[in-house]
C-alpha cells in the first residue's frame, strides 16, 4: 500500500480505556495459560500505544517476541503468522465468554499484525498511524451433468468488501470522526469496513499437523520451508541428474498462496528415487513454467517444453506441457495421482523423460491417503489455515486466479462454525482445483454480509447476482445469496458428480451478473468407493 494518512493523537480518556481494556484481557483466564499470546498481545499493543504501528511486521514480531534469531527468514518460517492467528482467535473466544459485555474490544483484523481498540457498535473505520502499514503475506464438459443438492447449514465465512475503491477518498474524515464521537482508537483497513467480530469457537490450529509420514520436497531449493498450511517442505533430495536455476524464477506465480515452492526447481532431471514406507500414498507433482511463454525474454509458449511423468516405470502424463496445462506461464500447476505405493524395494520412483526442451518440476508431496480415493479438499478465503469444531483444517486459500479478499465482521448465523466466514473472495474469479480421475462432490459456502439494511451496502435481494460453472458447465444462474437465506446467515450449495477436466482440475468460476461474485470456501469429495 502506498503511504497512509496519519491520525492525529488519541485523547487521553481514550489510551486510558484501551490500556484498560488491555489489563483485561491480559488478566482473564482465557490467556492465563497461554504466555506466548500474552507476550505478542503486549508487544502489539505497546506498538500502538506509542503510534509505532508501522513497525510490527512479521520480522519485528519473530525476532522481538518469539525468540527467533537475526536471520530469520518469513518466506521459510511462518511462526509470526500462525502465532498472529492464534491470537487473533484466542480475542475472539475471549470476547464470546467471559468478555462479551465489554464495551470496548480488541480485535486483530485478518490480513493485519496490529490491533484494533473498537467500541461496541462502532462501525467507523480508522486509518493507521506512522507511515506504511504491514499486511499479512497473505473446455469439456462432464458426460453428466452434475447433480445440485442444498446442504444443511454451513461453515460461517467472511465477505469481503466491494466498494473500497468509491471510500478510499473519505477514509480520513471518517477516522478522524471516529476518534472524537466514537472514542476508538485508531486502526487502519486495506479495503473493508468494520464490523463487530463474530465470535469463534474452534481451536487454533498448530504451526504443523500432527506426523502423517507425508513426505513434501521443495526441487531445487537448500533449504527448509513452512507454508500457509503449516506444512514442513524439505530441501531438495533424492534426485537423479538435473541443476538447479541461476537465480530464482520470477516472483510473482499465479493460482498458489506459497510462491516459494514455484521460484526454484530442478530442470533437466532423470528421476526421484524417494523411499517410502509401505502402505497408500496420493502423489501431488508441482510445475511452472518460467522460461517459455508471452512476456518472457525466450517468448514461445505452448509446445516449447514437452515431457513425460512415470511412477514407477508406468507412463501417468504423456507429453506434460506445463504452459497448456496451466493455461500459461508462471502458473501454478498442480497434478495428483491416487493408489499410490512404493515398488518392492521401498522406493517411490518419479522419472522424467524429455520430448523437447529439459524436464522441470518444483515440488514432490507424497501423503498417506484412502485406497481410490484423493483426500478431502477444504479451502477456506483466508491467510492462514482454520480448524473447525470437528477438527477438520481447512487451508489457507489456493489455487484462484482473480478477485479481492475482504471481511466484514459479522456473526454469520445458521452454521456452528462461524471462524470459516472471517475472510471472502469477491469479485470475477476462478478456482483451479487440483484432483486425479473420478467423480466428485464440491459444496460451497455463502453469506451475505455486504448487502442489506442491517449491513453496509444496505438494499436487499436484487443487489449481488452471480453465476458458477465448473469446466464449462453450468452449476448455477443468478444466484442471489440474500434473497435465498437473508443476511448475515450461512448458505451451501453442494453439487454431485464433478469430473475434472483432462489437465486434472476441478475449474469453478464465478461469474458476476449484478455486482460481484463471492464465496468463503470450498469443499471438495472424491466420491470413489
Amino acid at each position: 500500500m502506498g503511504e497512509v494518512a496519519q491520525v492525529v493523537n488519541r485523547p487521553a480518556s481514550v489510551a486510558d480505556a484501551e490500556r484498560q481494556e488491555l489489563a483485561a484481557v491480559l488478566a482473564s483466564p482465557t490467556f492465563a495459560r497461554s504466555p506466548r499470546l500474552v507476550k505478542l498481545l503486549e508487544y502489539i499493543s505497546e506498538k500502538h500505544f506509542q503510534d509505532q504501528d508501522g513497525q510490527v511486521c512479521e520480522y519485528a514480531i519473530a525476532t522481538e517476541v518469539l525468540a527467533r534469531g537475526a536471520d530469520f527468514d518469513p518466506a521459510e518460517d511462518a511462526i509470526a503468522r500462525v502465532e498472529i492467528h492464534r491470537l487473533r482467535k484466542k480475542l475472539r473466544e475471549y470476547y464470546a465468554t467471559e468478555g462479551a459485555h465489554q464495551a470496548l474490544k480488541i480485535i486483530i483484523p485478518p490480513g493485519m499484525y496490529t490491533p484494533v481498540f473498537q467500541q461496541e457498535g462502532s462501525s467507523a473505520e480508522v486509518v493507521p498511524v506512522n507511515g506504511k502499514a504491514h499486511v499479512e503475506p497473505p473446455a469439456k464438459l462432464p458426460p453428466e451433468a452434475p447433480r445440485e443438492e442444498q446442504a444443511g447449514p454451513p461453515p460461517a465465512l467472511p465477505v469481503l468488501d466491494r466498494q473500497a475503491p468509491r471510500r478510499r477518498s473519505i477514509w480520513l474524515a471518517v477516522a478522524v470522526v471516529a476518534v472524537v464521537a466514537g472514542g476508538t482508537g485508531a486502526v487502519w483497513r486495506a479495503a473493508a469496513h468494520v464490523d463487530p467480530v463474530a465470535p469463534p469457537r474452534l481451536p487454533p490450529p498448530p504451526l504443523a499437523p500432527p506426523p502423517d509420514n507425508a513426505i513434501r520436497i521443495v526441487a531445487g531449493y537448500d533449504r527448509k520451508y513452512v507454508d500457509h498450511q503449516g506444512h514442513t517442505w524439505l530441501p531438495d533430495r533424492y534426485f537423479e541428474g538435473g541443476g538447479q536455476p541461476a537465480a530464482p524464477f520470477r516472483q510473482f506465480i499465479g493460482r498458489t498462496s506459497d510462491p516459494l515452492l514455484y521460484q526454484n526447481g530442478r530442470i533437466g532431471l532423470t528421476a526421484y528415487n524417494i523411499p517410502v514406507k509401505p502402505g497408500n500414498y496420493e502423489l501431488k507433482l508441482h510445475f511452472v513454467e518460467p522460461v517459455y511463454g508471452p512476456g518472457l525474454e525466450t517468448g514461445g509458449g505452448e509446445n516449447s517444453r514437452v515431457f513425460d511423468v512415470l511412477v514407477n516405470g508406468q507412463i501417468v502424463i504423456d507429453g506434460l506441457d506445463i504452459v497448456s496445462d496451466a493455461g500459461g506461464p508462471l502458473i501454478a500447476d498442480v497434478r495428483v495421482f491416487k493408489d499410490v505405493q512404493p515398488g518392492p524395494d521401498g522406493f517411490l520412483r518419479v522419472s522424467f523423460h524429455a520430448k523437447r526442451e529439459q524436464p522441470i518440476v518444483n515440488g514432490i508431496e507424497i501423503e498417506p491417503a484412502e485406497p481410490h480415493k484423493i483426500n478431502p479438499i477444504r479451502i477456506v478465503t483466508q491467510p492462514n489455515s482454520v480448524t473447525d469444531s470437528r477438527g477438520q483444517v481447512w487451508e489457507a486459500d489456493n489455487y484462484y486466479i482473480g478477485g479481492q479478499a475482504s471481511n466484514h465482521y459479522k456473526s454469520v448465523t445458521g452454521t456452528q462454525d462461524g471462524d470459516l466466514f472471517g475472510n471472502e473472495r469477491y469479485g470475477h474469479f476462478s478456482y483451479a482445483i487440483p484432483v486425479a480421475p473420478g467423480s466428485y462432490t464440491g459444496t460451497m459456502y455463502f453469506a451475505e454480509t455486504y448487502w442489506g439494511k442491517e449491513n453496509q451496502g444496505g438494499g436487499g435481494a436484487g443487489q449481488r447476482l452471480f453465476d458458477i460453472y465448473c469446466d464449462g458447465s453450468t452449476l448455477v444462474r443468478g444466484l442471489d445469496i440474500f434473497k435465498e437465506v437473508g443476511p448475515n446467515h450461512a448458505l451451501t450449495r453442494k453439487f454431485h458428480g464433478l469430473r475434472p477436466s483432462p489437465q486434472g482440475k476441478l475449474n469453478f468460476e464465478f461469474v458476476p451478473a449484478v455486482n460481484y461474485a463471492s464465496v468463503f470456501a470450498i469443499e471438495v469429495l472424491d466420491e470413489g468407493r
